[in-house]
């Protein structure tokens, strides 16, 4: 039997997920309860990419767990209540968190993803804000599987 250490375990690190409104938007709410299913933590959706609060509400109505994250939207932006009503207590603006976040690219292998959550875990990163990928649901359900499964012919949607 070993003796615990009195370190507290690492927290895991957290995945976001980054959608566009660009392609086929009606792809999007399914892409994102397929996300939520397979474990992703939040949903992000950036100022650039349109009005956050309203892409939000919308996906509020798709899903039940994930946190909905917008970034880059003014706080007395129109919408904003209405939004986090409807998200039932899981709307976060990401520059009023205290949490630690960072985007990237989708790694290029699973060697590069494997890099990512080693370092960011190592840098006290709380989460790492990914790009929607079809390739991402394969990730978040098996983070630990270091080969090469672009094999994989994956249905979602």
């Amino acid at each position: 039997m070993t003796e615990p250490t009195g370190a507290p375990a690492p927290a895991p690190l957290l995945i976001g997920v980054r959608f566009s409104l660009a392609g086929e938007i009606g792809e999007i709410f399914a892409d994102a309860k397929a996300v939520e299913a397979a474990g992703a933590d939040s949903l992000w959706i950036d100022a650039a990419d349109g009005a956050p609060y309203v892409v939000l509400a919308a996906l509020a109505a798709v899903t039940w767990r994930v946190r909905l994250v917008a970034r880059g939207a003014p706080s007395d932006a129109v919408g904003r209540e209405t939004c986090a009503k409807l998200a039932r207590g899981r709307l976060v603006i990401a520059e009023e968190t205290t949490e630690r976040w960072t985007e990237s690219p989708f790694p290029a292998s699973r060697v590069a993803w494997d890099e990512l959550r080693i370092a960011s875990t190592a840098a006290a990163i709380t989460g790492v804000v990914l790009p929607n990928d079809p390739r991402l649901i394969d990730l978040l359900r098996n983070p630990d599987i270091i080969e090469a499964r672009d094999d994989l012919k994956l249905s979602f949607g």
